[in-house]
């Protein structure tokens, strides 16, 4: 399965593609919310990783954007907690949010549950 990872931290981007990509999946990444958008409608992946707080385009109005267009699911991610109603934009059992720090056996196994409920 094809996964895009969108985050501004390259030290996580890069760990949650090895991570990823140690459990067999092809990992693109973007550093931001407008690059992540361009990724997206170019290569299609089966599933977005997303962080919530980046500059410009956060990671709440990057799924607004993306959900205009298309059904993919979406793991959000942050280390501040979300509110109630940002949650209700999530989708039960077709998105997740996980609060930041999580580890590797957590994240791939989100996305497994998450990419079989697709």
């Amino acid at each position: 399965m094809r996964i895009l990872v969108v985050d501004d931290r390259p030290d996580l981007a890069v760990t949650l593609r090895m991570l990823l990509e140690r459990a067999g999946h092809e990992v693109l990444t973007a550093d931001s919310g407008r690059k992540g958008l361009r990724t997206f409608f170019e290569a299609r992946p089966d599933l977005v990783v997303l962080d919530v707080v980046m500059p410009g385009l956060d990671g709440w109005e990057t799924l607004e954007r993306l959900r205009d267009l298309s059904d993919v699911p979406v793991l959000m991610f942050s280390g501040t907690e979300p509110d109630p109603e940002q949650l209700q934009r999530l989708r039960p059992g077709r998105d997740a949010f996980r609060s930041k720090p999580f580890f590797g056996n957590e994240l791939v196994g989100v996305v497994g549950e998450l990419l079989e409920a697709a």
